[in-house]
């Protein structure tokens, strides 16, 4: 595993850094948002931006659109007590453990197409529970990945709720629709890019 990532945090003993360079990552550490922006200039970042701005005591807006703007196609992901800020991928709190960081570094690695379930501009990812569309990365859980691979195999046919209850939940029950509609709601979310015009996911009745 070789990921080539950029840190900005103040450098610490238990900093992000150090932490990720002894789970086998390629770190490239900046003390400073200048020097993280001149980095990304030089094009050595092919993978993901972390920023902490908790160790640098602030909100890191300002530095998130910066890093954007300098390289929109590189993922920033920000380590912060503020709430989500704008212009960044992905906000973890300051009790996120190690791996959960692990685990959305892993969101962002390239996408082998081979390996994918595609339908039009969707590509599905079940091996890291992800899907790819023209609006980006998204992280499903295990019964939005079922849910949208039956529906992807069956290439565009018009499919029952009773079908899916007995497909994925493996049931006959349908009247409490509750989980289904969630599971539907949260796959237009990821999978749409009008969600009042859906193009993929539409329902009916």
């Amino acid at each position: 595993m070789k990921r080539d990532l950029l840190v900005i945090e103040r450098n610490t003993r238990d900093s992000l850094a150090s932490r990720l360079t002894a789970e086998g990552y390629s770190i490239c550490l900046a003390e400073t948002a200048g020097v993280g922006l001149e980095v990304l200039g030089q094009h050595k970042i092919s993978h993901a931006v972390i920023l902490n701005t908790i160790s640098m005591r602030t909100n890191g807006a300002r530095t998130c659109a910066s890093l954007k703007r300098a390289a929109p196609r590189i993922p920033v992901l920000i380590y912060s007590d503020q709430e989500k800020l704008a212009k960044a991928d992905e906000l973890l709190r300051p009790d996120a453990t190690i791996r959960k960081l692990i685990n959305k570094i892993e969101l962002y690695s390239p996408m082998d197409k081979k390996a994918c379930l595609q339908y039009g501009e969707i590509y599905l990812d079940e091996e890291k529970q992800r899907v790819f569309t023209p609006n980006g990365v998204s992280h499903l859980p295990a019964k939005g990945i079922q849910i949208l691979k039956y529906l992807m195999k069956k290439k565009g046919s018009v499919v029952s709720k009773e079908e899916l209850f007995t497909r994925i939940w493996k049931t006959s029950y349908v009247e409490d629709m509750n989980t289904l509609y969630t599971n539907i709601s949260f796959l237009r979310g990821a999978i749409e890019q009008d969600l009042a015009v859906p193009r993929y996911l539409r329902t009916a009745g």
